[in-house]
């Protein structure tokens, strides 16, 4: 474990923040393939109130180095960089092109259920269970007002915060798939986009809240029940599909939105379908994520040697 600034260690930041910003591929996936995960995890789960002791009898520099704060610091930019850059454009594409841009999520998450389920080396009924239990959860979640029903509040982003920062850091599940679960991705995008920074601060806040308290319960968990553990994340994502299907259409006086046919969106805004379109960029979706799971290894080989 090093303690000095790694430009690799930036640059794959901003994969992890790119992976978070789309609701599809993990942020938590990217650290794992690109040789962050384990790191990432020791340093959080390393983070308690024995670096004050470390602090009180050797000075700050000592705490900062027994803490692994430069790597955390040098990732948490690269993260946080992507989504600056990233959020702008992806509120502009929702906003002028929803179907493609919704199709392309189903891919990227359907070709994620895959890599996550995939090398599972036990597929008993634990296994099975957790992902119906997962699809279930996320299928009623999806279908349900959100937290942006409530109203958009620091309070809320927060909450929203402690909740989607767990995804950071399990691989197969992104921190915009939980907003987008709660119905709250369109609105912290809103809030990158207009640097609205009372509600960035909530959110920023409830992520390092949350990220603290379960880092260590998620390691004990996955160290003990891997396979059931992402066995119900694979259920997730399956379940989430309910939430991505492209073509919905707002009900009135309401936040909610009903999911209807290509043909019944085409009449609604007398327009095209775009069906056609939709299904190529599901195929892309796809493909991202498989070029994805082939390239990223070969990178983290690389970046093992480099370092």
């Amino acid at each position: 474990m090093s303690n000095g600034i790694r430009p690799s260690v930036y640059l794959r930041g901003m994969a992890m923040g790119a992976a978070d910003v789309v609701p599809g591929v993990s942020g938590g996936t990217v650290a794992l393939i690109t040789g962050l995960y384990e790191e990432l995890i020791d340093t959080l789960g390393g983070i308690g109130p024995g670096l004050l002791g470390v602090w009180r009898r050797q000075g700050f520099a000592a705490a900062w180095r027994a803490g692994n704060f430069t790597f955390l610091l040098t990732l948490f930019a690269g993260i946080f960089t992507s989504i600056a850059l990233l959020a702008r454009l992806l509120t502009w594409l929702l906003e002028t092109h929803p179907v493609p841009v919704w199709s392309f999520f189903c891919g990227l998450i359907l070709a994620s259920i895959v890599l996550v389920l995939q090398p599972l080396g036990r597929r008993g009924p634990a296994q099975a269970i957790g992902f119906v239990l997962g699809a279930g959860a996320a299928a009623l979640l999806g279908m349900a007002p959100g937290l942006a029903a409530i109203g958009v509040s620091p309070l809320i982003f927060f909450c929203g915060g402690a909740i989607a920062i767990c995804a950071m850091i399990l691989p197969g599940i992104s921190g915009s798939f939980i907003l987008l679960l709660l119905g709250l991705y369109p609105a912290v995008l809103a809030a990158v986009e207009q640097g609205d920074w009372p509600l960035l601060a909530a959110f920023v806040a409830g992520c390092g809240c949350g990220l603290l308290a379960f880092v260590r319960l998620l390691k004990w968990m996955l160290h003990r029940y891997h396979d059931t553990v992402m066995a119900v994340l694979g259920g997730f994502m399956a379940g989430s599909l309910v939430k991505l299907w492209p073509w919905r259409l707002p009900l009135p006086d309401s936040l909610s939105e009903r999911w209807v046919s290509p043909s019944t969106y085409a009449a609604a805004v007398q327009g095209e379908s775009h069906l056609l379109l939709a299904l190529v960029m599901v195929v892309v979706g796809l493909a991202a994520v498989w070029l994805l799971s082939i390239v990223a290894p070969r990178h983290n080989e690389a970046s093992k040697t480099d370092e």
